[in-house]
């Protein structure tokens, strides 16, 4: 026989009572705890993480992309850096789908000078894969 079986058997109703809803309010006691515990753990870590996000970076670690300048009826400008006229007209088309035919006008185009020897969009790429939380 087990000694549970002896031990319920033995105990009087109230008893019986007395002990299940000991055993219940330690299992919620025990289980709230640990969930509250697990709270605050989150938070202490999404403020860690935020407070590290927001450290100034090293000038030399962010690379500087330069995107072309658009302002309102100003003449277009010749091309510059030795980029292809092909190159210049999609970036025509994007500000001219964007901003609405006519409405905006190119008035320079730089290289990015991007780091570690990526184009703009490699590096777009590696930023967004390795994005903290």
């Amino acid at each position: 026989m087990d000694i549970n079986c002896i031990l319920a058997a033995a105990l009087p109703f109230e008893e019986k009572v007395s002990l299940s809803m000991t055993t219940l309010l330690t299992g919620f006691v025990v289980v709230f705890s640990v969930l509250l515990l697990l709270i605050v753990m989150i938070i202490l870590l999404g403020k860690i993480v935020t407070a590290a996000q927001k450290k100034p970076k090293k000038k030399s670690e962010t690379p500087t992309v330069t995107a072309p300048t658009v302002t309102q009826n100003t003449p277009v400008t010749s091309a510059s850096d030795g980029i292809p006229e092909e190159i210049i007209a999609v970036i025509a088309a994007a500000v001219d789908s964007t901003f609405g035919a006519g409405k905006a006008r190119i008035t320079g185009i730089k290289k990015s000078r991007a780091a570690g020897g990526r184009s703009a969009w490699g590096q777009a790429g590696v930023m967004n894969n390795t994005r903290p939380f």
